[in-house]
């Protein structure tokens, strides 16, 4: 099996992304131009051989109001085959992020999530959440619920492993993974910048 990781994908969006966005950095708006996003023309073309599409999304950050109309933007149908990862900071509230992961679950067949720690902050929700391991609890109970995964799978033979950066040899109570292939971390940079 051929996998395509790229860095980012034009066909995620209905529509193309406008040229110039508002960027929100320290409470100011500030206009920036946004860079020219180019693909490979065989991966613009085409699949890998066995039709797995890989997609990798992070800093969606939906709790700003353009950012979750990007989300809603999304093609319902185009990627019902596909596989998300989202890798972290979806969202500071709770109810965003639970709808921003609901929108993505129904877009994509599969979704991965691994939390960033904008999602564990407890900024303005203290009275729901008395600390950030609390809230990683309850944000892992919602991805559950909506079938998001954030256990390691294997999906057509390649193994995908979301880690939580507090790793401890003490935490793992799962069973040792076997007789899959997992991709290098030399082939994904060789993929995100070639």
């Amino acid at each position: 099996m051929v996998v395509k990781l790229m860095p980012c994908c034009p066909s995620l969006s209905q529509k193309p992304l406008p040229k110039q966005v508002q960027i929100r950095t320290q409470m100011k708006y500030t206009t920036t131009r946004r860079p020219e996003i180019l693909t490979s023309s065989a991966a613009a073309s085409s699949t890998s051989a066995s039709g797995l599409r890989v997609f990798v999304l992070s800093d969606l950050h939906t709790d700003y109001s353009e950012n979750m109309t990007w989300v809603k933007c999304l093609s319902t149908t185009r990627h019902k085959k596909d596989v998300l990862l989202v890798a972290g900071d979806v969202a500071e509230k709770y109810d965003d992020f639970v709808l921003t992961m609901s929108l993505l679950k129904d877009r994509f067949q599969r979704v991965l999530f691994v939390p960033g720690n904008h999602d564990l902050w407890c900024r303005g929700e203290e009275n729901d959440f008395p600390d950030s391991l609390e809230k990683l609890n309850k944000l892992l109970d919602a991805c559950r619920g909506l079938g998001v995964e954030i256990n390691p799978v294997v999906i057509d033979g390649l193994g995908i492993i979301p880690l939580f950066s507090w790793y401890h040899e003490s935490f793992d109570r799962e069973k040792d993974i076997s007789g899959i292939r997992i991709l290098p971390l030399e082939m994904v940079i060789h993929f995100l910048f070639s």
